[in-house]
């Protein structure tokens, strides 16, 4: 919910002065939850609340208007948001592509929010959606695959949201998997791994997740 609720504040504040003022039932039926004038509003200022606990947002409240929030940075640091293409630019020209590079950004198609998925899918799945999408933009490659290992150690996912995150993705057509050798020397032991590859095409679709 609280992931949600930032990349939607992200998707329509992404002009300056990268604020919003909406009603928290607003967002609830954004987000496609249940009841949105209450449970669902309740669940949606619970994450604002925790953003701006975490620095990710500062909230103004408005007496008898929706409160304003305002972005930060997405470290969640505390500190003034920029676009991340300007931060980028800004360093690379001044520092080089090595200072650069630690700010290197990905872009989400703006389909994932029109065609409905960042509703319909779970946490989990659009979590594993952006590891994946950050992970083919980083190494400029069309498949990826990681280890429990690396998911936890790179992006502090446990086990259960990988694999719960990544059966929701290609159940819905999100991501095709591949079962690759690790190795080709026919004298090894025959060892396998799955290489994800995201279908950009699919999110101009309507969102839709088999149930299973």
């Amino acid at each position: 919910m609280r992931l949600k609720t930032y990349l939607s504040m992200l998707f329509i504040a992404g002009a300056a002065p990268y604020d919003v003022s909406y009603p928290a039932r607003a967002w609830a039926t954004l987000l496609d939850l249940d009841k949105p004038d209450t449970k669902g509003a309740r669940r949606v200022n619970e994450a604002v609340s925790w953003l701006e606990s975490n620095e990710f947002v500062t909230v103004a409240n408005n007496p008898g208007q929706p409160s304003r929030v305002t972005l930060l940075n997405e470290r969640g640091k505390g500190e003034k948001y920029q676009l991340p293409g300007e931060v980028y630019n800004k360093l690379r020209n001044k520092e080089g592509e090595e200072v650069a590079k630690s700010n290197r950004y990905i872009k989400i198609p703006p389909e994932f929010w029109t065609s409905g998925w960042l509703s319909a899918l779970s946490t989990p799945a659009v979590s594993m959606y952006l590891v994946i999408l950050c992970a083919q933009t980083r190494n400029e490659v069309s498949e990826v695959w990681f280890s429990p290992d690396q998911a936890k150690k790179l992006y502090s996912l446990s086990a259960d949201t990988r694999s719960r995150g990544l059966a929701e993705l290609r159940d819905s057509g999100l991501v095709t998997v591949r079962r690759r050798a690790l190795s080709n020397d026919v004298f090894d032991v025959q060892r396998f791994r799955n290489a994800y590859t995201l279908d950009i095409d699919r999110l101009s679709e309507s969102a839709s997740i088999p149930v299973s």
